[in-house]
């Protein structure tokens, strides 16, 4: 039995509209209705519905898991128990490929089972090991999204006045009972662990791994290994999304200037990846070093052009055929590096080296003395943010706090060695 799966349909202007198809490979009805009306609504990104739907693919899964009919629930004035729930809270814990169609097919298993059992048998399929569950800020958004879809599913049945017996003022109790007991498991207090990059052990460790002559580089095809390196610099030096990575052009790299621009193309009918990465930031130049600048230039005059495909089209990062490099291709290249260098960070992600380039740029502006005041707009600035969103100083706030930290330390250390002579 095949799974639900989400599919991004292309239009003829460019458009891309996520859609959760059934087995079968028809839309689910329900889920295309939230996105259109809910979530497009909102002039959200393709790539942040598809996000949506995939956490709604794992709570359709669910659903049939563990045999429930939410539409006859809502008709009869009720939602999931506080047991269903603490094992859908379980579930959003876990990789999406890992909740599969397999575990559709136990939606028949015997009636002998007792719902203690079936509770201890899906707790024993959880992972155990860290790196195997997906980010709690995953978790609390899936979470999220499955409360969203199911009070509007609510509003839907009520506005429709579906049962004879269905109290409105019932079930919306009922609803507001659903969504406090999914925001009680949702992992909360995220914004203050996640702005945090790799240590500079793990910096260096991560560059000299990458390096194409190193003996422990993962790869084997010289191609890729340039190229992979070239990605990891570019990452760890611009500080750049991977919608910003993946979505640059060749043209976009003033080779003259020494400079990258990163430029908002939403929709874009010349990209032939049907799920497009996308700008979220504003546009601006970014420049690159004499260093990271010949890097480029070498990669794209003697490797890239050697690329069967890559005349066809001028993104600047591809794949082996030539044909762009996918986010699934990018994902790929961390997944290789978590999987084989056991010593680099299991979260290790495109995202955090983003994090990291903050970090680093906190020492920098440190050390050359900068006034807050400038460093928050010189920030804003090279990561595309607008300077009254609030999200530089964040970041400088933490490297506030690291110090405070640092000199408390260093005055225990001081009054502690006073005591000793």
């Amino acid at each position: 039995m095949e799974a639900h799966r989400v599919r991004v349909a292309v239009f003829a202007g460019g458009e891309r509209f996520p859609l959760l198809l059934n087995p079968s490979g028809v839309p689910h009805f329900d889920a295309t209705m939230f996105a259109v009306t809910e979530l497009r609504m909102k002039n959200l990104a393709s790539n942040t519905i598809a996000n949506a739907l995939r956490a709604l693919q794992l709570f359709t899964t669910f659903l049939a898991t563990e045999g429930i009919d939410l539409r006859k629930r809502l008709t009869e004035g009720s939602l999931l128990d506080l047991h269903e729930i603490e094992l859908l809270a379980q579930a959003c814990r876990r990789p999406l490929d890992t909740f599969s169609a397999a575990e559709v097919s136990k939606a028949d298993r015997s009636a002998s089972s007792t719902r203690r059992a079936w509770l201890e048998q899906h707790r024993s399929r959880l992972p155990d090991r860290k790196e195997e569950l997906v980010h709690p800020a995953v978790t609390a958004t899936r979470l999220q999204c499955i409360r969203d879809y199911v009070t509007w599913l609510a509003e839907i049945h009520l506005a429709k006045r579906h049962g004879a017996c269905l109290n409105p003022r019932d079930l919306r109790s009922v609803v507001s009972g659903f969504r406090q007991a999914i925001d009680a498991r949702a992992p909360s207090g995220l914004a203050s662990q996640e702005r945090e990059g790799i240590s500079p052990d793990m910096r260096s460790r991560l560059n000299r791994v990458t390096r194409p002559d190193a003996p422990d580089n993962p790869w084997v095809d010289l191609f890729v290994r340039d190229r992979n390196a070239l990605i990891i610099d570019w990452l760890y030096h611009l500080g750049l999304r991977r919608g910003e990575l993946l979505s640059s052009r060749v043209s976009d790299v003033d080779f003259r200037r020494g400079v990258v621009r990163v430029s908002r193309r939403p929709d874009d009918r010349d990209d032939p990846r049907r799920v497009q990465p996308v700008v979220k930031t504003r546009a601006r130049e970014v420049p690159l070093s004499p260093g990271l600048l010949d890097m480029t230039r070498q990669y794209v005059v003697e490797l890239r052009g050697a690329r069967p495909q890559a005349r066809k089209q001028d993104f600047l990062f591809v794949a082996e055929s030539g044909a762009p490099l996918s986010m699934s291709g990018l994902a790929k290249i961390f997944k290789v590096l978590r999987a084989n260098i056991p010593d680099l960070p299991a979260d290790l992600t495109p995202h955090l080296l983003r994090h990291t380039w903050n970090d680093r740029f906190s020492e920098e502006m440190d050390q050359n003395k900068v006034p807050e005041e400038t460093e928050r707009k010189a920030r804003s600035y090279l990561m595309g943010w607008s300077e009254t969103s609030g999200t530089a100083a964040v970041y400088t706030r933490r490297h506030v706090r690291e110090k405070a930290k640092r000199v408390s330390l260093d005055l225990q250390e001081r009054v502690l060695g006073d005591k000793v002579e």
